[in-house]
């Protein structure tokens, strides 16, 4: 009896914060909402890549030890799981294996990231047949480990390779390099001896209205440009526009462009494709305390998440950049034809899946130690900060991660089902 009280309690509040969120702030269309919702109950890691404002609406007044607390928060990535880390292109030519998405990153405490991580590992492994224990427990010994590295002010300017990942990565690293040449061949075509985007499935042409009101704000973009990146304006000169379809889950409802520029001086020789897509207020910053930051300098959402791959990221695309139309805020970057991550056909079994683990621990204790006092995003060191806050107890820290990973990621198998519940008498 008990079980289903609870499940229809969590069924409303389930429905109650989906419905302001998908309508009030994203303002999704019942189109829209229904293919995310589809891509949500396909499993309860699915639905809990789609459902991080639920997460932060559990979590955000939960008083967790091991907090930094609201005088130092942390730059976080603010929607951290198992498959936001990707392989791409560092601007150098390197291609390198680091967290790939920054639409929600905010000011927050970083054990909203530490656990969040953990969890999507418990609901992965899961799924994949793993025990999720020993993977969980890595990944948070490794990264207290190198948040005190970090602290101590090692490492600072570390990146990730095929020469110091794991084998699961380097195989996807590996197959990303065979991607360069036939990526532009599959998206573009030559005509009368210019090239254009070749139209496809998830690729469909832009109006002549919305192709005149990008160019028209291009200039914005360009100002907005790295001074240490910055090309000669003919670099940039903008050959054709179409509309990306085929979002993932959390992107669904935003608008999203390629943008295909001439990419020609003494560097290039070649065409760049680029993203422009569509940036909303983060997540966090609907349940977490307004930082400073983000209603003076970084007030666009478009700079935010400029700022943020800037700060997290030790290579910078040299393409980032934001422009504002119609009231609209936006953020560009290179569209790396590497893009690619580990999935769960890469990981064979438990071995494997720690060895993962472990460079993405590392990964995150960097994005967190270096979008501080480092890259002029705050006035503190963040991570001397959770360095202190661990201090001596990093196995009572491990412990406090893995048990919270475990009760949270059994919450969301619980509510995946009454989300399914839910949704079966929506579309009645």
């Amino acid at each position: 009896m008990f079980t289903s009280v609870k499940q229809q309690i969590r069924r409303e509040t389930i429905a109650t914060v989906l419905d302001y969120y998908d309508t009030s702030v994203r303002h999704l269309s019942e189109e829209a909402r229904r293919e995310k919702y589809e891509k949500m109950s396909a499993s309860p890691f699915s639905f809990f890549r789609g459902s991080s404002h639920l997460f932060y609406y559990d979590f955000a007044k939960v008083p967790l030890a091991f907090d930094t607390g609201e005088t130092y928060p942390t730059f976080i990535q603010g929607d951290l799981h198992f498959e936001n880390f990707g392989v791409f292109e560092d601007g150098a030519g390197t291609i390198i294996y680091d967290v790939n998405d920054f639409d929600e990153a905010y000011l927050g405490s970083y054990l909203f990231d530490v656990l969040r991580m953990a969890i999507s590992v418990d609901l992965f492994a899961a799924e994949s047949g793993f025990d999720a224990t020993e993977a969980i427990e890595t990944y948070a010994e490794v990264y207290a480990r190198a948040i005190a590295r970090y602290a101590k002010g090692e490492d600072e300017d570390v990146q990730f390779t095929k020469a110091n990942t794991s084998k699961a990565i380097k195989k996807v690293i590996k197959k990303a390099e065979q991607k360069k040449d036939a990526f532009m061949a599959e998206r573009t075509e030559v005509r009368d001896e210019e090239r254009y985007f070749a139209t496809s499935d998830d690729l469909i042409p832009v109006s002549p209205g919305m192709t005149e009101k990008i160019k028209h704000a291009w200039p914005d973009y360009l100002s907005s440009l790295s001074e240490a990146h910055r090309h000669h304006a003919d670099h940039y000169e903008v050959k054709d526009i179409a509309i990306k379809l085929e979002s993932g889950t959390a992107s669904i409802g935003l608008e999203r462009y390629y943008i295909l520029i001439e990419g020609a001086d003494a560097e290039h020789d070649e065409d760049v494709i680029l993203e422009m897509k569509q940036a909303q207020s983060a997540v966090p910053s609907l349940f977490l305390p307004t930082h400073p930051l983000f209603e003076d300098g970084l007030s666009h959402q478009g700079a935010r998440v400029t700022a943020a791959q800037r700060a997290m990221v030790h290579s910078h695309d040299p393409y980032l950049g934001y422009l504002t139309i119609d009231g609209n805020e936006y953020y560009v970057r290179q569209r790396s034809p590497y893009k690619r991550k580990v999935k769960a056909k890469h990981i064979k079994n438990e071995g494997a899946l720690i060895a993962t683990l472990k460079v993405q621990a590392e990964i995150t204790a960097k994005i967190h130690a270096r979008a501080d006092a480092d890259a002029n995003v705050l006035d503190y060191e963040a991570s001397e900060h959770i360095a202190a806050a661990i201090g001596d107890a990093r196995a009572l820290f491990v412990r406090q991660i893995s048990r919270w990973a475990r009760f949270y990621a059994a919450q969301v198998r619980f509510d995946h089902e009454a989300f399914q519940s839910w949704l079966d008498a929506r579309e009645k």
